[in-house]
C-alpha cells in the first residue's frame, strides 16, 4: 500500500471507514482560521530546526494551508518561506507535534523544501491514537516538569558558575529563536491567543542563560541538548505603566540520530513565582 503524504487535503486520499480524523485548513486569502497564532509559531519552529541543522537563515512569508486533528495534536504544515539575501521565496514542509496540552511540550521531526528528495524519500508519521502513549525512548522527555515545579536556579546560586551556565550577551540576546521560545510558551499556555493578538505582544529579553544537558557539550549557542533560562519583560501587560517582569525555562534537544527538535518549557510572572516560593519557605 502506498505511503500517504499527510501534508495533503484529506480529500485526496483513499476511502477508509471513519475517516482520517483530521481537519483540513486552507490559509490564503486573508481568511481567519484556528490555533491562528500557535500554527504561524510552529511553522517558525520547524524554520528554526532546518536553519540549525542546515545553516540557512530561511523566514516565514505565509501560510497557505495545514492538517490537524483535536486535542494534543500532530500540524502538518505547508508555508512560503524566502531568503532575505535574494528574495528567493520556497514552499515548506513542517511537521510539528502537541505531546500535551496547556503547556509547551512539542516535537519537530520534520521541516523540509517540498519537492526535494528528501522529502520523497522522508517518511510522514500518522496521528499516534490518544490512547496510545508518549514514546519515552528519547532522553529529552520532561516527564518531571509540571507547571507547580519549573527548574530555576536558587537566587543563592544564580548563574555564577560559568562552567554551568553560558550568559548571552547583549547582541546574542536580539537571537529570533529565544523570543520564539517564550512565545510558544505563552501560546501553549494561553490557546485562545490570536495571530493579531501576537502581532501586539511586546516583549523585552533581559536576560538568557544556557545551560548544557551533555558534560562532555560546555554550554553555548550551539548546545544541542540545554536548558534555557530566561528573563523578559511583558510591556503589554504592563496596564499600570509598569512592565510585568516574568521568567521562562525551556529545555531544547537535538536528536542527534534522526534530527528531531524537541521543546518543553513553561513561563510565569516572576513576582507571582517568588511570592510562592516565599510563602512555602514559611510553611
Amino acid at each position: 500500500m502506498e505511503e500517504l503524504d499527510f501534508f495533503k487535503s484529506p480529500n485526496e486520499f483513499p476511502p477508509r471507514r471513519g475517516g482520517y480524523g483530521l481537519i483540513h485548513v486552507e490559509c490564503g486569502g486573508g481568511r481567519a482560521y484556528p490555533n491562528s497564532a500557535l500554527v504561524k509559531l510552529y511553522a517558525k519552529l520547524g524554520l528554526h530546526r532546518y536553519n540549525w541543522l542546515e545553516g540557512t537563515n530561511f523566514e516565514l512569508v505565509s501560510i497557505m494551508k495545514f492538517n490537524m486533528c483535536g486535542a494534543a495534536s500532530p500540524y502538518y504544515i505547508t508555508l512560503v518561506v524566502r531568503l532575505p539575501s535574494s528574495g528567493l521565496q520556497q514552499i515548506f514542509q513542517v511537521l510539528v507535534e502537541e505531546e500535551r496540552l496547556g503547556i509547551l511540550d512539542l516535537t519537530c521531526p520534520i521541516s523540509r523544501s517540498q519537492g526535494t528528495e528528501s522529502s520523497k524519500n522522508e517518511s510522514t508519521p500518522f496521528l499516534r491514537p490518544h490512547s496510545e502513549p508518549v514514546s519515552a525512548t528519547y532522553q529529552d522527555r520532561l516527564l518531571g516538569w509540571t507547571k507547580s515545579v519549573i527548574p530555576w536556579p536558587s537566587s543563592e546560586i544564580g548563574f555564577s558558575d560559568t562552567k554551568r551556565f553560558y550568559m548571552l550577551n547583549e547582541s546574542e540576546l536580539q537571537c529570533d529563536w529565544i523570543s520564539l521560545y517564550v512565545e510558544l510558551a505563552i501560546c501553549d499556555s494561553h490557546r485562545w491567543i490570536t495571530a493579531k493578538d501576537l502581532s501586539n505582544f511586546e516583549l523585552e529579553i533581559v536576560q538568557v542563560a544556557i545551560e548544557s544537558l551533555d558534560d562532555k557539550d560546555p554550554p553555548s549557542l550551539k548546545s544541542k541538548a540545554d536548558v534555557i533560562y530566561t528573563s523578559y519583560k511583558d510591556l503589554a501587560k504592563g496596564r499600570t505603566g509598569e512592565p510585568y517582569h516574568c521568567q521562562a525555562v525551556v529545555r531544547r534537544v537535538i536528536n542527534k540520530a534522526t534530527g528531531t527538535l524537541s521543546i518543553q518549557g513553561d513561563c510565569w510572572i516572576e513576582e507571582v513565582a517568588t511570592a510562592s516560593a516565599a510563602s512555602k519557605k514559611r510553611s
